[in-house]
């Protein structure tokens, strides 16, 4: 106990360092040896090393938020499609009114760089992808592109679509719980207010001619109703027609007086001379009403631009014209409900089936799982290799 005691108990550094060297130079030369006789034992430990080094130590954990959606439309499916969705036809499958080009959109649209960088702006994940790791295979550098940032993205944000169902899954990763469910969220309200301004321009270029058409037969009919009652106040007549068949008909009356005034003379004459004052007075009327006749004839048939007959065709022309933009009006009224019912058809939104999860734990890494599967691939990648290897000294004679 005194001997030992009484030892030095410093180390020297030379003789670590020489220690060291000793060592690193013996594990060398039999790791030289064991690959030069025993190379596939050597390529196993040498991946098994690596391997597990990532995926024990290195392998940052990841958290998986899942939610689904559908897209959905307001048209009214047709018979034959309720009833092979019903019968659970392909048809009639879970969509109910969304297609594939609408999902193709949105999966496009869900895969840019345009929702990349609106996620990007409202929770920064440049530099959640950005902070220092030792996890180099799921890390950003802070200086990335704007290529490598997208194919980073959509490697931690995927959407995928379920045939059979007609679901769009969203699966959200991070490096925490809580900023996955936002990423999550956030991809359906974007991909909603997508759907609803893809929705909006679909119904304005369906309604734009329909309600450019409706604006020019409201015009019109605007401007024959203005210009009948133009001419109403420039000739001072409510409805020419009218006034045409009242004058024709004090005409008519005033004909049948002197009808009646020239057989009340003639029955006279039979007892009164022609110079009676009676008969005086019976012609002088007769011939009032005829200039009377005369004045309104004239006033009726004569071609000048004040004629009876003038006013009645310029008006007719102007009613005319009201009736028939009144009939495009209507006509342009029917097409443009038509429109509205298409567009409503149309348009689409988003419907949520499973609202973001909030893991409770990391999803990925499956260290052990993934660990087997690179070794197996990496085996099998050598064997492939030895045996091209074999092949071509075999063929060479070597």
């Amino acid at each position: 106990m005194t001997n030992y005691t009484g030892r030095k108990l410093a180390l020297d550094a030379n003789q670590g360092r020489k220690a060291i060297s000793i060592l690193t130079q013996e594990l060398s030369e039999r790791a030289r040896s064991m690959s030069t006789s025993r190379p596939f034992a050597a390529f196993v430990v040498v991946c098994a090393v690596i391997l597990g080094t990532y995926y024990f130590l290195m392998a940052a954990p990841i958290y998986v938020s899942q939610a689904s959606f559908s897209i959905r439309g307001r048209e009214t499916p047709s018979a034959t499609s309720s009833l092979l969705a019903t019968l659970g036809g392909v048809a009639g499958g879970g969509s109910a009114g969304a297609n594939t080009t609408d999902t193709a959109e949105l999966l496009t649209y869900a895969r840019s760089y345009d929702m990349a960088n609106k996620l990007d702006q409202e929770f920064h994940l440049r530099a959640l992808y950005s902070q220092p790791r030792l996890d180099f295979l799921n890390w950003l550098p802070k200086n990335a592109s704007r290529d490598e940032y997208l194919a980073f993205f959509r490697k931690m944000v995927h959407l995928t679509t379920d045939k059979d169902t007609g679901l769009i899954e969203v699966k959200a990763k991070a490096f925490d719980p809580q900023t996955a469910q936002a990423v999550a969220r956030a991809v359906l309200r974007i991909s909603a207010d997508y759907l609803n301004e893809l929705s909006a321009t679909v119904r304005r270029d369906t309604l734009r001619s329909s309600e450019q058409e409706l604006q020019q037969a409201e015009d019109k009919v605007r401007q024959a109703r203005l210009a009948m009652a133009n001419y109403r106040a420039k000739t001072g007549t409510l409805d020419p027609a009218a006034s045409a068949i009242a004058t024709s008909t004090g005409v008519s009356a005033m004909q049948q007086e002197v009808i009646e005034l020239r057989a009340d003379m003639a029955a006279q004459l039979s007892f009164n001379r022609p110079n009676s004052p009676q008969m005086t007075q019976a012609m002088a009327k007769i011939k009032g009403l005829e200039q009377q006749i005369a004045i309104q004839q004239k006033a009726i048939a004569s071609k000048s631009s004040d004629s009876i007959a003038e006013r009645l065709r310029t008006f007719e022309g102007l009613q005319v014209t009201s009736e028939y933009a009144e009939r495009n009006l209507v006509a342009a009224l029917s097409a443009y409900d038509a429109a509205r019912n298409v567009a409503s058809e149309r348009e689409r939104f988003v419907v949520p089936a499973v609202v973001p999860n909030l893991p409770d734990e990391p999803s990925e890494p499956h260290r052990l799982a993934s660990f087997l599967e690179a070794m197996i691939v990496l085996i099998a990648v050598y064997g492939i290799v030895a045996l091209a290897i074999a092949g071509v000294r075999d063929h060479q004679g070597i």
